[in-house]
């Protein structure tokens, strides 16, 4: 990796790592936070490719959840916006669940097709 990246690249990591202890303290607010709505500029592709190179390679497991909160914080901290969506899976033998970002309508962290598995909940967890 570029030594330019390297403080980017620990950054992703950590904030993979908070995210893990995050859900694990204060999962309701977490979710609550990075489901609403966000704004701000548009996603560098550049960032999010950084961030999935590190969270492949880290040496603890996560799950889509971690990455969308940990990648969201990522480029908050950029000032770009980006809400995490959830969804619940449509067909036997889909995982039951799965956590991404959009920006702008456009999924950022995933793939489309396997993403259109999934139905994404509302916006709300005030239950």
């Amino acid at each position: 990796m570029n030594l330019r990246l390297l403080p980017l690249a620990v950054e992703c990591a950590v904030s993979l790592a908070l995210a893990r202890v995050g859900m694990r303290l204060a999962p309701r607010r977490l979710l609550r936070e990075a489901m609403s709505e966000s704004g701000g500029a548009a996603v560098d592709p550049r960032v999010v490719a950084v961030f999935a190179r590190v969270a492949a390679r880290v040496p603890f497991g996560h799950n889509c959840v971690h990455r969308a909160l940990a990648l969201q914080r990522v480029l908050a901290r950029r000032g770009m916006g980006a809400r995490m969506r959830i969804g619940i899976g449509q067909k036997p033998q889909v995982f039951p669940g799965h956590a991404w970002l959009e920006a702008n309508g456009a999924i950022i962290n995933d793939h489309p097709e396997h993403v259109s598995r999934y139905t994404p909940l509302g916006k709300s967890l005030d239950a």
